[in-house]
């Protein structure tokens, strides 16, 4: 019997998880429903207020992860220990990429670096950020809607003798709106985008010493 169109389909995250998508492929035709692909771009933060135009230069590093946040399957929790993940749902690219360009794009926004890049431009850079996925998912407990929890922890380091500048924790709570997968991907959306309003915040480069 097929479950309610107002509540997400889970698989386990397992190996077997793999044999049940590989069955359907057999034949020309399948009674599977198609994978939706989600994609993330929270709102921009503000540009901080400063008193002098920005001079460093920052790149950021191809996030860390978590084990079970590195790929690009939507996960969720069960009772804060069973680890799932959406079926026939994930996101466009594997979670630690689409971090990485969301952070890119806050970070600009906020404007405390003259530049802000990712690892792949060829371009030098003042400092370097580490980011890590500490929790990306889901989280159910009992019935009804999830709550979405983010957790990133960055930390900042100047290129040039990878000294420690300042390591800082950013965080975003959303309870989405309905157990259905769009309520669902936009309360991850807004959950990243209060993370990633609190990583422009925090993420500065050191004041220069005074003259």
């Amino acid at each position: 019997m097929s479950m309610p169109r107002s509540i997400p389909r889970l698989i386990r995250w397992a190996p077997g998880a793999l044999l049940l998508g590989l069955a359907g492929c057999s034949g020309l035709h399948s009674n599977e429903s198609p994978t939706q692909v989600y994609t993330l771009s929270p709102p921009l933060p503000a540009a901080a207020e400063t008193s002098a135009p920005a001079t460093a230069t920052l790149k950021v590093l191809r996030p860390l992860s978590a084990p079970g946040l590195d790929g690009d399957a939507m996960v969720l929790t069960r009772g804060g220990q069973q680890l799932d993940i959406y079926a026939h749902s994930r996101w466009a690219a594997p979670l630690p990429e689409l971090l990485q360009s969301a952070a890119v794009d806050a970070l600009r926004a906020a404007g405390r670096f003259r530049a802000v890049q990712s690892e792949a431009a060829p371009l030098d850079a003042d400092y370097l950020l580490q980011l890590e996925i500490r929790r990306f998912q889901a989280e159910y407990h009992g019935e009804g809607a999830p709550t979405i929890q983010v957790q990133l922890v960055a930390t900042l380091g100047r290129r040039s003798d990878r000294s420690l500048i300042s390591s800082v924790v950013a965080e975003g709570t959303v309870a989405a709106s309905a157990n259905r997968m769009q309520s669902v991907s936009a309360a991850f959306e807004t959950a990243l985008g209060q993370a990633l309003a609190q990583l422009a915040r925090q993420v500065q480069a050191p004041a220069p010493p005074a003259p």
